[in-house]
């Protein structure tokens, strides 16, 4: 907690996250009357409305005039994200659906996402964000050698991020399928788990020994390289009519400027490169955020996949008027389960 929290004792620290999720709830300025009705608080509203002085006085929630409803402030988004973190796992319809849309047998990275960012969306109502694993060096699982002609194969590079590259390789003289097949175990007993780097490294010393498996390496090692290069995984994004529609963006400004962000190649990147570790979640709220486009925003994510392997991002973007309840144990279930589904991908043969 932040040293102004310390500052609030348990009443108005209950108080404040009341405001939160009552003006999450109706996105309409909180007022002591409608805090004292609700919450069936056993003070007066007198005593509310100092309390709420008090919070406002701490930058917690800002208020026109002193006997005006309470708005929450970023200050007050992350104090009740600190307080509700830890509470229990989404909805058993939330799950179903995540299962209904995610098809771990087909074995598809791009699907899981896909479908990751669509029911992301449509539970959260506002902007999901998913990405296809990736590795930070792109890795050789496995390669294939496909006889075409008497001096052409077809190489087949799987990677260990489940991302496939073929290439047509021509050789100087003629080789039958047998002999590829020999080759290809060679190539996979000696360079699976290798970048294209490390591919040079072991090989350079051979090099002239076997121009097949010249050739072939070569070939190899470019498609690693350009795999480096691209450098990009496959991002989808969903939801943006579910984020118009909130009260936020109901003026024709505010909602160009929400469509702006989302189509904007470099703010989302700038979204996805708030990342926490694998396996946890994290939360920046509006001025958090080291972008100046995301600063009315705020942004839930998480990693998934296997560390120093394969991994993807899944995330939210929204609001600062954001049910972080729901957007955090969504984003954490999500990435759970995707992370499963990749490191059972990667363990297959």
């Amino acid at each position: 907690m932040t040293t102004a929290t310390v500052q609030l004792n348990e009443r108005r620290q209950s108080l404040l996250e009341f405001i939160v999720g009552d003006y999450i709830q109706t996105a309409v300025p909180v007022a002591s009357q409608q805090i004292a009705k609700r919450h069936r608080l056993r003070v007066s509203p007198a005593t509310i409305r100092n309390d709420m002085a008090e919070l406002e006085e701490l930058g917690y929630i800002s208020r026109p005039h002193a006997s005006a409803g309470g708005v929450p402030a970023d200050a007050a988004y992350r104090f009740y994200v600190e307080r509700v973190a830890p509470r229990p796992r989404p909805s058993r319809r939330f799950e179903a659906r995540v299962r209904s849309a995610i098809e771990p047998e087909a074995g598809d990275p791009e699907g899981w996402a896909r479908g990751a960012a669509a029911v992301l969306s449509d539970a959260v109502l506002n902007v999901a964000i998913a990405t296809t694993p990736r590795a930070s060096h792109a890795r050789i699982k496995q390669l294939q050698l496909v006889h075409l002609h008497d001096r052409q194969a077809l190489l087949v590079l799987v990677m260990q991020e489940a991302r496939l590259r073929q290439h047509i390789v021509p050789f100087g003289e003629a080789i039958s399928q047998d002999e590829l097949t020999g080759l290809a175990v060679r190539l996979n007993a000696t360079l699976s788990g290798l970048s294209a780097a490390d591919v040079r490294r072991v090989w350079e010393p051979v090099l002239g020994y076997d121009a097949v498996a010249d050739a072939v390496v070569a070939e190899l090692t470019r498609l690693l390289d350009e795999e480096e290069r691209e450098g990009l995984a496959h991002r989808y994004t969903e939801g943006l009519g579910h984020m118009l529609s909130q009260p936020e963006f109901q003026s024709a400004v505010s909602a160009r400027e929400a469509v702006e962000v989302v189509e904007d190649d470099s703010t989302l990147r700038g979204v996805l490169s708030e990342r926490a570790g694998a396996g946890s979640v994290q939360v920046i709220i509006g001025g958090e955020s080291h972008s100046q486009q995301l600063r009315r925003y705020s942004v839930v994510i998480a990693r998934y996949g296997t560390p120093g392997q394969a991994m993807g991002v899944i995330g939210i973007l929204g609001p600062t008027r954001m049910d972080y309840v729901r957007a955090i144990s969504s984003v954490r279930y999500l990435a759970d389960f995707l992370s499963g589904l990749v490191g059972a991908l990667e363990e297959a043969p």
